[in-house]
């Protein structure tokens, strides 16, 4: 090999990684817009809900019982956990339990979710230092405008390769959210992210059932990114210019070759990205929401009963249409399947925590209407993705056939949750686990985390 192809870097792509650490390394709390920090405080509340709710999942349940198997406590608090773990396993726990029951955040044009990954390692490593809530949201930040650049960059090759953007851009956000408040300098945060890229991971194959791997891979991610950023600090080296380099993450997840590798851009050049990621209103697959509120919605508003529908035809985009054929033989899967959240859809007009249950899936009510569902991606369906999730359903009754599109989900920008809606989520999720009155106060500090001069004691409280 010639020297010249061991350092060869193209454009347009180059000095990709230079210009995330000048980012993360950058930003300031006094400089971010006020709608940035509005929709920081948003994420954070949403992922905080979510983590403290599927704390008492069963596949976050599990990684515990694994970790207490191998080593003892830690003194990191975990949300929605009475035991204490280190400060990797505090990442890694929840991480598992914010995406453990398909309620977080995610990043539409990227198809990633940010705060599963940011908002773990964020909380984890703000507790040890004893962080400023401005300090936390500063991190916040850094972490899902890495995440979102990368993952907007690679779409949607990384994901038609095999790959679940949430965990192959993830460690990168958490890297660098550890980095802020670990307070690195500008040579440690390049090294955190060489490092972070070969923890890159996680193959999309829990389409086919197994989903329960699909909730480990965003406590991997927060996990693996924390740790390259502690390594960097103790000056470990990783490779330079890791994101756009030869070898490197673009021409290894996304392309196969650099030289198609699409430039990243960041704020102030882009709009924070942190403002235009969803936040999820159903326990489901994003990417079958549109169909499934377009379903409802005509059953509503033509009143058609759930045995009076012969035929439903869905046409999407091709990457929700592979959900096609998922199985809804566990919780996991269920919440993947397109055919049983259609039917819940059809059968209830919703989809609530509760109809993932064992009864609801072994009805076989559900397979008789996967028999009369179809989904198909037209071209001219498939290419308003991603700049919106289009789903048209067509339900076929004995009254007549009814036609209904949704171009968006609710929960995003477009059709957007608002702040009392959100905050209602919050206190839904966590009233069972802490009470109604605690949930009110935790959402109450959560909303002001901004005026807090030490965040642990918040993070202690989120704790069981």
């Amino acid at each position: 090999m010639s020297h010249a192809e061991a350092v060869h870097t193209l454009q347009p792509a180059a000095g990709a990684t230079k210009a995330i650490v000048e980012f993360a390394t950058g930003l300031r709390f006094e400089a971010l817009p006020d709608e940035a920090r509005h929709y920081a405080r948003r994420h954070l509340l949403d992922t905080v809900g979510v983590m403290i709710a599927g704390a008492g999942g069963t596949i976050a349940t599990q990684a515990e019982t694994v970790i207490k198997s191998v080593r003892p406590d830690g003194k990191i608090p975990v949300p929605g956990r009475a035991r204490r773990a280190d400060l990797l396993d505090a990442a890694f726990l929840g991480g598992t339990a914010a995406h453990g029951i398909e309620l977080d955040d995610g990043y539409r044009h990227g198809s990633a979710h940010c705060g599963c990954v940011v908002i773990p390692t964020a909380l984890s490593v703000g507790y040890d230092r004893k962080v400023s809530g401005r300090a936390l949201i500063e991190a916040v930040v850094a972490g899902y405008e890495t995440n979102i650049c990368l993952a907007r960059a690679c779409a949607p090759d990384l994901r038609q390769r095999g790959f679940h953007p949430t965990s192959a851009v993830g460690p990168f956000g958490a890297a660098m959210a550890t980095a802020r408040l670990r307070g690195l300098n500008r040579t440690q945060f390049a090294n955190a992210l060489g490092l972070a890229a070969s923890s890159s991971a996680g193959l999309f194959a829990f389409v086919a059932g197994g989903g329960d791997v699909k909730r480990l891979h965003a406590g991997h991610a927060s996990r693996e990114g924390m740790q390259a950023a502690l390594l960097a600090e103790q000056g470990t080296e990783g490779p330079p210019n890791v994101i756009e380099g030869r070898d490197g993450f673009m021409q290894a997840f996304a392309f196969g070759r650099i030289d198609k590798a699409r430039p990243i851009s960041l704020p102030p050049v882009a709009e924070y990205g942190i403002t235009d990621c969803y936040i999820k209103p159903y326990a489901c697959c994003r990417h079958i929401q549109p169909a499934v509120e377009a379903t409802f919605g005509l059953c509503n508003d033509e009143n058609i009963a759930f045995g009076d529908i012969k035929k439903v035809e869905v046409e999407t985009y091709k990457i929700a249409a592979e959900h096609a054929h998922v199985p809804w033989d566990d919780f996991a899967s269920a919440q993947l399947s397109f055919p049983y959240l259609m039917g819940l859809a059809a059968r209830y007009r919703g989809v609530k925590f509760e109809h993932f249950d064992d009864k609801n899936r072994a009805d076989p009510a559900f397979a008789d209407f996967a028999g009369k569902l179809t989904v198909s991606a037209p071209a001219e369906i498939d290419q308003l993705y991603p700049k919106l999730r289009p789903a048209r359903v067509t339900v076929t009754t004995s009254k007549g056939t009814f036609v209904r599109q949704a171009d968006e989900a609710w929960g995003s920008r477009i059709v957007p949750l608002d702040d009392k809606g959100l905050i209602d989520k919050f206190l839904d999720l966590v009233g069972p686990v802490h009470g109604p009155a605690k949930a009110k106060e935790l959402s109450e500090r959560l909303w002001t985390i901004e005026q807090a001069a030490d965040v642990s004691p918040l993070v202690e409280a989120l704790a069981r």
